[in-house]
């Protein structure tokens, strides 16, 4: 019997470390959760964004602006993958590697940049058209975020 739960523990200690190091992101608790950035309650659902560490920490962000500031101020090592929310879908974040920025004046962002990020290049087209704006590259968000608030 002893045996059986000494496995047992084993098996719950390892399941706990694997989940406790998971490197994905979690869903925004809007409302509630505080920006890592600019300290303000994160509340506008199309804009929240995360940065996870190489030690699986989650920072969450009010828009796109105060994560691209946040991590351009780190040291790339610490940085496991940065998340933006999905524009068209709110409730979906996308890698940063794979979404597709868009700096829009009719599109307001919590801090005034107005930047937002969608998943698939025909919804761009679309806010684009309905909207106006320009579509942007990380790097350029970066450069755009940089210029502005520094």
């Amino acid at each position: 019997m002893h045996k059986k739960t000494i496995k047992i523990f084993y098996f719950f200690l390892i399941t706990l470390l694997i989940f406790s190091c998971q490197k994905s992101p979690e869903p925004i608790a809007y409302g509630e959760d505080i920006c890592e950035n600019c300290k303000m309650t994160i509340t506008e659902n199309k804009f929240g964004s995360e940065l996870i560490t190489n030690k699986a920490k989650i920072l969450k962000f009010d828009s796109i602006e105060c994560l691209a500031d946040y991590s351009s101020k780190q040291d790339a090592e610490i940085i496991h993958s940065m998340w933006v929310t999905n524009l068209t879908e709110p409730s979906k974040l996308i890698e940063v590697d794979e979404a597709i920025f868009l700096h829009s004046d009719n599109l307001k962002s919590p801090m005034g940049l107005n930047l937002c990020a969608v998943r698939e290049k025909s919804s761009l087209e679309k806010i684009i058209a309905d909207y106006g704006g320009e579509e942007m590259s990380w790097n350029q968000v970066l450069s755009y975020v940089k210029k502005e608030w520094d």
